[in-house]
Formats: structure tokens, sequence, C-alpha cells
């Protein structure tokens, strides 16, 4: 009896949900219900609808009842090996598995076990074609059990229903979109019949027009009796009629389409611009039956093309002149970029000249003590001790010389050059100079703690290094502590967020005083352009914004920290880049060559600095060899003529008169293209002026005497292959 009872009850919903996939035209609603009917056909706790989505392997729980709120319309699964839904595909029969404890085939879905499953039947749905499945209706028990070949037919019953419940409802929305589509086409098709910008026309196959729209009518105030025929052509402007009827009876002899363009008569008198177009329409032998046309109005369009045409004439000039102004600009930006640059070195100039004035006199003291006791010691015919006293004066002259390169170096003028370099080597090299500055009161001091390489300008890290020491000196008026730190570090994702830079390795230069700190008000506002809290004319406030700008081409990036009374740092970030390679010796560095005697070789000596003239002819003269002399370019030329071939030209730069020591050589080498030539020069920018090569080399003063042996010798063996002198 219970089997009747239940075949009763799986018939009833059969027809009930019959009924329902007849009447409704609603998928969602016609699926939540089949959830729900089944349900209770085969006295289930759970069941559900999966549709399977156009992948063709994901599958959404789309419609169901029983299940947890975060399982219908939110689940999607995927009919991989070792799913149910992958064994339903593989399988094409209803698949049932009657205890989770027993089953082999496939493993349950996590969401499944949350809401208890023990055991499910389900069946494929499939499209109309019945050829490829579009669902899976699938029955769950909280229980396990065992479903009887009825429960079978009566899903496999239901799933039919279901693709024919979706057919209907595919054909039914895919009837009302075509009926939607028509009476949109019609409201567009009357929308634009009203709104057509083209007058239509018709004219019979001898060009004789039949009919033309009302709006023709309305413009030209002429009635259908002076426009049918051929009257219509009265209405042109007189300058294009013969035109236009020339074309008109090519085209009817042709059966070309027409289209041309003219000026038509308004009723007011006015002349506006109108395209004329036409097709044939040709009749089953091919003979014209009769032309269909249009009429545009296209005053506006012709205007604006004479218009863009008078423009395109004169856009090349525009262009032109735009692009010249765009680089006078560029120009301009880039001098005041470069003099506010350099406007910012000579400030850190000025305020490093009273130190470096100190030392450098207490240098000259030295070299001027020493050479006063030689000339005692020698009056007195004592030689022991000369020695020791020309050892004084040299050293002191050679600190006196680094010193002067330095500030030189560091003052001159000149845009950013990145360049790879270990920035400990930098702040080493100007550690002398900033403890010079900053006066005995304070002390300095250096430390590094990693070597790795970073790309900047090395000259613009000196500047900010320099400014950053000034300040502090200015911020311990009664003395204190001075550190310059280099670390290498690593900021993780965490501090990259706080710095405002990318995660990964970094070098940190940071200045680091005991003065007497910044109040917070001011610390946000220390590197804005032109904000200083010194007096006026004694900063220009751009000290800090420019050592910001700096970081921030190099890729970097500035933090400031301070507390009044106590102290601030500095620190600049730097990301670390590639180790640099080895450097190849360019020509005109520093040779290693020892110094050999000469061979009686000729060198042309020019130099208007009598004393340094002198003291090289005695030196090269005493080394081996022949020295003529001459105080600037013209006697230099006269002197060349005299003497004959000249071995080496040894020049200054820097000479008196019309042609300086460049114009020189190259008038030399104008007659003699290998002359060999030696620039010397006592200028800052005296080494960026020419370019050392094979035969050319330059030496900036001061230098030493063997120095100068030195180079002459490497420079006049360099080549010599048995050939003279050039």
């Amino acid at each position: 009896m219970a089997i009747e009872d239940t075949l009763l009850r799986q018939r009833k919903v059969l027809a009930e949900f019959g009924e329902l996939a007849l009447a409704s035209d609603d998928l969602e609603h016609i699926l939540d219900q089949a959830c729900r009917l089944v349900s209770e056909a085969l006295d289930t706790h759970l069941a559900k609808f999966m549709w399977l989505e156009e992948d063709g392997v994901t599958f959404l729980v789309r419609n169901g009842v029983g299940w947890t709120p975060d399982v219908v319309g939110q689940v999607r699964v995927q009919a991989l090996p070792g799913t149910p839904e992958r064994y339903s595909l593989q399988t094409s029969s209803p698949v049932i598995s009657t205890d989770i404890a027993t089953e082999t085939r496939f493993r349950y879905h996590d969401f499944q076990i949350r809401n208890g499953v023990r055991a499910f039947v389900n069946v494929l749905v499939y499209d109309a074609g019945q050829k490829h499945p579009f669902g899976i209706f699938e029955v769950d028990s909280r229980s396990p059990r065992l479903f009887s070949e009825s429960d079978i037919d009566f899903l496999r019953g239901y799933g039919n229903l279901l693709g024919a419940a979706q057919r209907r409802v595919n054909a039914l929305q895919a009837m009302r979109r075509s009926e939607e589509k028509l009476r949109e086409s019609e409201r567009h098709y009357r929308i634009a019949a009203e709104l057509n910008p083209l007058w239509p026309w018709t004219a019979d196959s001898l060009g004789a027009v039949l009919t033309l729209d009302q709006r023709w009518y309305e413009y030209t105030g002429r009635s259908p009796t002076q426009t049918l025929g051929r009257q219509w052509l009265n209405a042109a402007h007189p300058d294009d009629r013969i035109a236009f009827a020339r074309l008109w009876t090519l085209s009817l002899t042709t059966l070309q389409p027409f289209d041309t363009q003219l000026r038509l008569r308004k009723s007011n008198g006015e002349y506006r611009w109108f395209r004329i177009r036409a097709l044939c329409s040709l009749g089953p032998a091919g003979e014209c039956e009769q032309w269909y046309g249009t009429v545009e109005d296209i005053h506006e369009r012709v205007q604006l093309e004479n218009a863009l045409r008078d423009w395109n004439d004169r856009l090349e000039e525009r262009i032109a002149k735009r692009t010249e102004q765009l680089e006078r600009e560029q120009r301009e930006r880039t001098l005041a970029e470069s003099k506010l640059r350099q406007s910012q070195k000579m400030e850190a100039v000025g305020q490093l000249t009273g130190g470096i004035a100190h030392d450098f006199n207490n240098l000259l003291a030295g070299i001027t003590s020493s050479l006063e006791l030689m000339q005692r010691h020698i009056d007195q015919g004592r030689y022991d001790e000369l020695s020791r006293y020309n050892s004084v004066a040299l050293t002191s002259a050679t600190r006196a010389a680094a010193l002067t390169q330095r500030l030189l170096t560091f003052s001159r003028q000149q845009s950013l050059q990145p360049e790879v370099f270990e920035p400990r080597i930098v702040v080493a090299g100007l550690e002398e100079m900033i403890r010079r500055s900053v006066g005995p009161s304070i002390q300095v001091e250096c430390s590094f703690s990693g070597n790795d390489p970073i790309r900047c300008d090395p000259n613009g890290l000196e500047n900010a290094l320099l400014n950053l020491a000034i300040n502090a000196r200015d911020a311990m008026p009664g003395g204190g502590a001075l550190k310059l730190n280099v670390h290498s570090r690593l900021i993780d994702e965490q501090s990259a967020d706080e710095k405002m830079l990318p995660s990964g390795p970094y070098v940190d230069i940071s200045v680091v005083d005991t003065g007497t700190g910044i109040s917070a008000d001011i610390l946000s506002r220390v590197f804005d352009p032109f904000f200083t809290t010194k007096p006026i004319g004694e900063g220009s406030g751009l000290g800090l914004s420019m050592i910001y700008g700096f970081v921030q081409q190099s890729g970097g990036q500035v933090r400031i920290r301070s507390s009044v009374g106590v102290g601030t740092t500095v620190t600049m970030y730097f990301p670390v880049v590639s180790q640099p390679s080895a450097t190849t010796p360019q020509p005109g560095s520093e040779e290693t060559t020892s110094l050999q005697p000469g061979n009686n070789e000729t060198i042309l000596l020019v130099d208007d600095e009598a004393a340094i003239r002198q003291m090289m002819a005695e030196f090269l003269a005493e080394t081996g060899y022949r020295v003529i002399e001459s105080l600037d370019s013209v006697s230099a030329l006269k002197q060349a003529e005299k003497t004959g071939p000249v071995d080496l030209l040894l020049t200054d730069i820097g000479l008196p008169g019309a042609m300086n020591g460049i114009a020189l050589a190259r008038e030399m080498r104008a007659r003699h293209p290998r002359l060999k030539v030696l620039f010397i020069t006592g200028f800052a920018e005296g080494e960026r002026l020419v370019t050392a090569d094979a035969h050319t080399r330059i030496l900036t003063k001061p230098f030493s005497l063997n120095e100068l042996g030195q180079r002459v010798s490497s420079l006049i063996q360099t080549g010599n292959d048995g050939a003279g002198p050039a």
C-alpha cells in the first residue's frame, strides 16, 4: 500500500508540475517549484537544480530547497575528476549514491557535507535537441537511502518536463524578443522618416523628375509645375547648371550612380550648398526602370571644409612657431634650473670659505716657513736638514692643491650626471672638508656599515651633504657632534608604505646633529621652496628643497626627524643598483709609466706664467729633452717655423691673445696631423674642454714635476713605430 501511495504522490506532483511548466513562462519560478515539489514527492530533505555554465565544466547551484543561505545562487562547482558532476557527465545516466560512507566513485562536496547530505540521486536535464545537458536535477537526503526504480523513472520524467519547460520558455523569450525588435524597428523607421535630413525624389528612366519631398517646395518656394520634369534645374545656381546637366546626362547614359554638389536658391534669394545623389533601379532585363535619389543640405559641411582647408594651409606655420616657443621655454627652464642649482652650490661655497680659509692659511704658513728655513740653512751652508724642510713644504702644497681642486670641482656649474658608485667613498672624501667647515667646536664622525652601490650624481650628493653639514653647524652654535652614517638596509612592505618607497634593498645616508632641533610646526615645512628660519640675507630657503628634488630625481626619498633641544636627523634613501663594472682606463688617465729620460726630442713649451714655464723648461732639459719656450700662441707658431719638426706641444689652455692653447694645437695639427699634444690647465672646467686620445693628454695644475715627466715620456713613447716626428 505504501508503494501505491508513493506512486500516486509522484503522479500527482508530475501532473501539478506539468501544468505549471505549461502555464508559466518564468523559468526561475518553474525551477524553484520543481525543487519544492520533487522534495515532497520523494519525501527528502533537500533538492536542487545545478545550471551548467557556458564553459561546459562549471555548475551553479541556481535553485534549491532546504539548503543553508550560503548555497543557492552562490556555490559553484567544477566537473573535475573525482566529483559527482564529472561522473554524471561521463555516464550520461542517472547517478545514485545511497550512502556517503560507502561511496568510492567520487567524493561529496564540502557544501553537501556541511548540510548533512548522506545520499542523493540526480538526472541530467537536456536541451531542446537532447544532445547537450544544460543542468543537473538532484535530490539529496540527510540519511542513507535506497532509491527505487520508480524514483528514478519519476526523476527522469521530471527532468524531461524541465527540459520541455526550458525549451518552451526559450521559445517564448525568443518570440518576445523578435516582437520587441520588430516594434522597435518600426518605431525607428517612423522616427527616421520624420527626422531624415535627406529629401527623397524620383525620376523616370529618361531623367524627368516625378516626385520631390515637400521640404524641397518649402525651401525653394517653387510649385510642382515649376519643378517637376526638367524644371527643377532652374533652382540651381547659374554657375552650376551646365556641369550638373552634363553629369546627369552621363549617368542616364551609363546607368552609373549620380553624385554631385551644387548651390540651390532659397525662396529668400540665399544660396546654400546641397548634395544630389541618385541610383537607377534595374528591371529583369537590365534596363532602367526608375531613378531614386536624395537631396542633402551640406552647406555647413562645405563651409567647415573650406575653413579646415584654410586652417591646414597655415597649420605647419603655427606648429613651427609653437615648437620654437616650446623649445625656447624648455631652454629657459633648463637654464633657470641650472642657475638655481649653481646658486645653491655657491651659497654652500660661501658658507665653507670661513673654515677653509683658516686651513688654507695654515697650509701657506707651513710652506713659507719651510722655504724660509731652507734659505737660512743655505745661507749658513747647512745642507743636512734641507730635505726635511723640503718634504714639509711639498706636503703642505699637495694638501693645498687637493683642497683647491675639491672646492673648484664642487662649485663648478654642470647638470646632473648620474653615475653608479659606492656612496661611502664620497662621504669619506668629504669628511676633511666638512670637519674644516664646521670648526673645532664640533666633533665630526663617519660611520659605514655597507658598501652597496647606488646611482645618482656624485656632485649632487656632495652638494646635499655639505648643505646638511652647514645647517647642522648653524644649529650647534655652542658646539656639539655631527655624524655622517652610510648604512645598507632592506625595506619591507610595511616600512615601504611609511617611507613612500617600493620595498627592496636601499642605502641610507644620514646626517645627525646634536643641535637645537626643529619644532613640530616648522618640521612639516622644511622642504618647501624658499622657506627658511634664518634672518634675511643669510639663507635662500632652497637648500632642503633642492636636496629633496635631487634625491627624488635619483629614485629615492628624504625623511627628517627632530626633537627640540636634542637634535636633528636627515636621512636620504637611495635604491641599491647592480655593482658597477670595472672601469677601463681612458686616454688621459693617470699613467703609471716610470720616468724615462728623453732622447733629445724637441718640446715646444707654451705658458704665459714665467715661473711655471721656467721650472718646467729646466726640469725637462735636465731629463734629456730639447725645450723651446714661448709665452703665447703667436710666438709659438713663429718658433715652430724656425725650429722645424716638433715632437711634442706642451701648452697651457688659457693663453693671452686671440688664440688659446686649444686653437694653437688645432693650427699646428693642421700642418702636422700626427703632432702629440699635452695640455696643462688650472681651470676647474679644463678637463671638459678637450678630449683625450692616443695623441692628446691633459694635466691639471698643480702637478709635480715627476708627474709632468711621466706624462711627457708616456705621450712621446706612445705610437712610436719607427717613424720620425710628425
